[in-house]
């Protein structure tokens, strides 16, 4: 099958924001290509990563963001939608060059493209995502996700998963309902079920990450305690969960606050992120307003995350 890729050069701190752009617009995959979430990588002590390290001379310094739209849509409009995305964005981060052309690809060309780098990671402390052609053994404690990179992004590099895994190793008990908003690639997902939720509800409005939720739930074994689900939150069952996860974009999280105490039992735990810094005071008075509390806020890099409790009771 052809696709037509679209090349964005951005920066670190906008690259996040410009996948959710892309795949708001109908795109049915994103890679992020970012040197510097790779060099970090090679150089973290904790990481056992071997990538070669010529592959950021290939990389350059800029993040490439490419998006991949089936061959339905025109180029143009396409063109003009994405220059306007773009502008919305740099009114809150700096999006770098910006918008880098056209090409037709092969979907294995672009599905295959990570495996010159992508290495098994330390997500959190104590899980590591690893791609399916790597061999790793787990140490003492370790949690093995397998992940590889596809349709549907998301596989834990980015801040914003990054916040979100180490969040849910932190406040994850063993038999907790847990919730995934906006389950992507399904990593969240899968990192709750094995920390020890019993159940699992992960929710997307995109097919495609519905699809690879489920395939990668399978992979992993957790596909029995992990039902998905293609829509919003409000069309999920409205059995009350422990946790809820939610990595997704300030606007959305925002429009949340008044539905998601619907689905969260009282002293639940609501994990939020995928926000920038400067809408984060937007966030916090949408969920003050609505009475939960707030019991943490963590930062990376352009990004927070924030933990609010439901109507009181301990973390």
């Amino acid at each position: 099958m052809k696709w037509l890729q679209v090349s964005i050069k951005t920066t670190e701190e906008a690259c996040e924001a410009v996948s959710e752009m892309l795949t708001s617009l109908g795109a049915g995959g994103v890679v992020i290509e970012d040197p510097n979430e790779i060099r970090r990588q090679l150089e973290s002590l904790d990481s056992p990563d071997y990538a070669d390290w010529g592959i950021l001379d290939r990389l350059g310094g800029d993040v490439t963001v490419r998006a991949y739209f089936s061959q339905g849509h025109d180029p143009e409009k396409l063109a003009a939608e994405i220059r306007e995305g773009l502008e919305s964005i740099s009114r809150y981060l700096d999006v770098g060059m910006g918008f880098d052309g056209f090409d037709t690809v092969d979907e294995q060309d672009w599905s295959e493209a990570w495996k010159k780098y992508y290495k098994p990671f330390h997500i959190s402390e104590s899980v590591v995502v690893k791609p399916s052609w790597e061999e790793y053994t787990a140490k003492d404690g370790e949690i093995v996700v397998e992940l590889d990179p596809g349709m549907a992004f998301g596989t834990g590099t980015h801040e914003t998963t990054r916040m979100c895994a180490q969040l849910l190793e932190a406040y994850i008990k063993e038999g907790d309902h847990v919730l995934d908003v906006g389950c992507g690639s399904g990593i969240l997902s899968i990192i709750a079920a094995k920390l020890g939720a019993s159940r699992v509800g992960a929710v997307d409005t995109d097919e495609v990450a519905v699809r690879v939720t489920k395939e990668n739930c399978s992979v992993n074994g957790v596909d029995r305690c992990v039902s998905v689900y293609r829509g919003v939150l409000s069309d999920l069952p409205t059995a009350k969960a422990d946790v809820i996860v939610a990595n997704i974009i300030a606007d959305v999280i925002i429009g949340l606050s008044g539905v998601v105490g619907g689905y969260l039992r009282k002293g639940g735990i609501l994990i939020v992120s995928g926000i920038i810094r400067e809408r984060r005071q937007e966030v916090a008075e949408a969920y003050e307003s609505r009475g939960f509390d707030l019991v943490r806020t963590e930062e990376m890099g352009e990004w927070v995350a924030m933990v609010w409790q439901m109507g009181g009771g301990d973390p």
